[in-house]
């Protein structure tokens, strides 16, 4: 029996843990013992109920919202969250430092944890990436991981060897010093993408494997307003600016479920009506995909792609770079729109073209039809079975 730590540091709900979750099913049907270091402890309490894992809080550091920067290439997206501060990286190195002393562990698998990826190769633990192609970039030293083309060649460059500094003095004499950012993510023995060539945010078009999207099985059915026509689906944050969607929505006169986290009590009661519902949780994203003729979300990468197999077009109104990435993915492919939260006309024009021109349809089911014969649980077993090699575990 081996045992793996499972680290999430970085991002925001479900859509991080509940991969490794699935993931770490498989992994304890093995024999393996698991222990889970997490950023957001009330999102373990829910994703790990069952499982006989033990699990930890990661190292954090805060940082200022006049600290965070632009984010045009993964360079500066990492030092904003505190890598380019020798002093910050240092303090959350030594944390999984310590954590990965204490627990032993045989190998690591992370989910958006650079610095659990340094303490790793500073403790010389073996580690695998796990997530989506944006929480790991192709690993290609020219040009890496560049966002949007608003840098030049050498600011971002500049960046790079900002952040590739901070690093190397976090490593110090412990190890051999890296030559550069992209080396970081050289060091994975395996990355294990949980999404599909054609959605990846960086377009690469090297030999990694696509493992397609990992979704739980939630056994409650959609329950659709009464009426006649199209059906709309939305998934969306209560921030500033959704309430101009969420009334756009609930005037289209079409059968609509919105699932809406934090619109709830007397604050729904505006954009509710005979043919527009608010869900007060998840269903089956697979059978509101697809029952649904059109989803509308803020680029999340999961639910979207649930829909694209599905042959459904999307709406994407994008609210932080890598989603907006995500979202240009669909546009390309001729299968849904893009406008951001103030841009409510750009919205209206992009529901009323997807819902009127076919080709938005059309594009989306060549994805489906394409992926006909995915088998999600086939591709989570076969993503266990090649970590074992990749990492050398043994149950």
């Amino acid at each position: 029996m081996a045992h793996l730590v499972v680290g999430w540091e970085l991002g925001h709900g479900m859509g991080h843990i509940m991969p490794l979750r699935m993931l770490a099913e498989v992994l304890l049907e093995k024999g393996h013992q698991l222990t889970f270091i997490v950023r957001d402890v009330s999102a373990a309490q829910r994703a790990l109920e069952g499982l006989d894992v033990v699990w930890l809080q990661t190292p954090q550091v805060t940082y200022r919202p006049w600290e965070m920067t632009r984010t045009d290439c993964y360079s500066q997206l990492l030092g904003n969250i505190g890598f380019r501060d020798p002093e910050k990286l240092m303090s959350t190195v030594t944390g999984w430092r310590s954590l990965l002393s204490a627990l032993q562990p045989d190998a690591a698998l992370l989910e958006f944890a650079p610095s659990a990826m340094i303490a790793c190769y500073m403790e010389r633990i073996p580690f695998a990436l796990q997530g989506n192609g944006f929480f790991c970039p192709p690993a290609e030293e020219e040009p890496f991981g560049v966002i949007s083309n608003k840098l030049s060649e050498k600011q971002r460059r500049h960046q790079d060897v900002m952040l590739l500094d901070s690093i190397n003095t976090v490593i110090g004499d412990s190890r051999p010093a890296l030559e550069h950012v992209s080396e970081l993510y050289r060091l994975s023995c395996l990355n294990v993408l949980t999404s599909f060539r054609e959605l990846d945010h960086f377009c690469r078009d090297n030999d990694d494997i696509f493992r397609g999207v990992w979704v739980p099985s939630i056994p409650i059915s959609p329950r659709w307003p009464k009426g006649e026509g199209k059906r709309i689906f939305a998934y969306l944050t209560a921030r500033p600016g959704v309430d101009k969607v969420l009334a756009m929505l609930s005037r289209t006169g079409l059968p609509t479920l919105v699932y809406c986290p934090g619109v709830e009590g007397k604050f729904r009661a505006p954009f509710e009506n005979q043919k527009c519902r608010f869900l007060d949780g998840l269903v089956d994203i697979k059978k509101l995909a697809e029952q649904s003729s059109l989803g509308v979300f803020h680029g999340n990468h999961s639910s979207t792609a649930m829909f694209m197999l599905a042959g459904t077009p999307t709406m994407q109104i994008p609210l932080y770079m890598e989603q907006l990435m995500f979202a240009r993915r669909i546009k390309t492919m001729g299968a849904g729109e893009i406008a951001t939260l103030d841009q409510p006309q750009r919205i209206a024009a992009g529901i009323n073209a997807i819902m009127s021109n076919p080709g938005y349809g059309e594009s989306a089911r060549r994805f489906a039809d394409q992926y006909r014969d995915y088998d999600q649980n086939c591709a989570i077993r076969q993503a266990a079975a090649d970590l074992e090699v990749a990492l050398g575990l043994s149950a």
